[in-house]
């Protein structure tokens, strides 16, 4: 069945994916969807000021049209090796018109990552199934330079049920002041359903500190959450 989670974005039930229906319109459709996304992608490129020095690697997981990569790039005169990874072939196409180019990589499995200084996942963790999640994390620290960070930005669960009520109707309050219908809203919603795996602040921060990094909330707006995680 055809779900319309779009003006211009039509999606399937319990199939929600980044393909040539959806990343035309990425760049769009995420302000509309994320609360206070350009104040994240301006945290993501201002964090860098601390974590990059000449030659040194940056690492974007789920790269998505490389727009963070791109403020990165603009942002640093020094010569910085920039790596993008995303696993639509679509996304990776928009990138390049900003002359982005990403790596297709699929996240839920291993391949290798370069050693790096910083490094930034967006609204990405959320999507992995746990296990492939966690696997991640580990290998990203791993590969982490000592005084390196990575700067991760999720969607979140209430702490109780009762904040769960009340942060999920004031974010679909947000997404009809932002120009979503109310079928839309929903049909976003079950496109969603079995594609995404969000924690509590307190489960993502318990996954941070067992992988063994230092974590700090950098962002918080109502259902989303960035932490800058350092090592």
């Amino acid at each position: 069945m055809e779900l319309h989670t779009d003006d211009k974005i039509v999606s399937r039930q319990s199939n929600w994916v980044f393909d040539e229906h959806v990343a035309p319109e990425f760049d769009k459709h995420v302000r509309k969807s994320v609360p206070q996304y350009d104040l994240v992608q301006n945290l993501a490129e201002t964090f860098s000021d601390w974590f990059t020095f000449p030659n040194s690697t940056v690492i974007d997981l789920g790269a998505a049209t490389g727009e963070t990569l791109r403020r990165i790039r603009a942002r640093h005169s020094k010569k910085l090796h920039l790596i993008g990874y995303d696993n639509s072939q679509a996304m990776i196409e928009q990138a390049k018109s900003k002359d982005v180019d990403i790596t297709f990589a699929d996240l839920e499995k291993p391949f290798e990552l370069p050693e790096h200084s910083y490094c930034v996942s967006l609204y990405t963790l959320q999507f992995l199934r746990p296990s492939a999640r966690n696997d991640l994390i580990k290998r990203t620290y791993r590969r982490l330079s000592d005084s390196g960070a990575m700067f991760v930005v999720e969607k979140v669960l209430g702490s109780t049920a009762q904040m769960q009520d009340i942060l999920q109707q004031l974010y679909w309050e947000m997404k009809a002041r932002n120009g979503f219908t109310s079928e839309q809203i929903i049909n976003k919603a079950k496109a969603l359903r079995g594609c995404m795996y969000p924690k509590t602040v307190a489960d993502n921060e318990e996954e941070f500190r067992s992988v063994g990094f230092n974590s700090e909330i950098v962002f918080k707006e109502s259902q989303f959450c960035g932490w800058l995680l350092t090592k």
